[in-house]
């Protein structure tokens, strides 16, 4: 997103509706510059047009105001939280608990995938998982293997946070062998210099 859109949203995020005017003056644009602007941030869905009551002859002046999913785009300091949660989680349990807990979390997390029949084959169950991982970034994929299956990662959703953090692995692993019902093992990991994190699945 460009800068002058971006001073738009954080402006109305903290003054409220403003005319083009106003928003032209923030972002140092003429008012035609901004109308520009303004009809792109329309058209994503991130701001609305509101019409004030009439005060005179012509119409109405209209004022701009945030649509409710423009929060996605403001500044966000998830990581600077998630760093200090899982550094105290660390300081107040130690090493291992924090461990445990983090295996626990990610057991909770596969309870939200979709449900299968419990006769379902191994197939459809890795099929399930790398859709639902993918749908929460990790963008999986998943070949058959003689043994099982190898299910690979290519996208880590934890960035940075993951080599602070490497436990965080194991939330993953626990996640998907919850995911899979069976003994998942990972035999590679983009934070040790792979291009992508990989997992062996035994076949049930």
């Amino acid at each position: 997103m460009s800068n002058v859109r971006q001073v738009v949203l954080e402006t109305l995020r903290k003054q409220g509706p403003l005319p083009i005017d106003d928003l032209a003056h923030a972002a140092k644009l003429s008012a035609m510059a901004m109308r520009y602007h303004l009809g792109l941030l329309e058209e994503q869905g991130l701001i609305v047009c509101e019409q004030g009551a009439p005060s005179g002859v012509g119409r109405p002046a209209g004022q701009y105001a945030l649509a409710d999913c423009a929060c996605a785009q403001l500044p966000k300091q998830y990581d600077w939280l998630s760093e200090n949660l899982l550094n105290e989680i660390d300081a107040t349990l130690g090493k291992a608990e924090t461990r445990a807990f983090l295996r626990k979390t990610g057991k909770i997390a596969a309870e939200s995938a979709p449900a299968l029949r419990k006769d379902a084959s191994s197939r459809a169950r890795v099929e399930r998982a790398a859709k639902f991982l993918s749908q929460r970034g990790y963008m999986a994929t998943w070949q058959e293997a003689e043994d099982g299956f190898a299910l690979s990662i290519c996208n880590c959703p934890y960035g940075t946070l993951a080599r602070q953090h490497p436990e965080l692995c194991e939330m993953d692993s626990a996640m998907l062998g919850a995911l899979m019902d069976a003994p998942v093992k990972m035999t590679c990991c983009m934070m040790s210099e792979s291009n992508v994190c990989e997992f062996k699945i035994s076949k049930q």
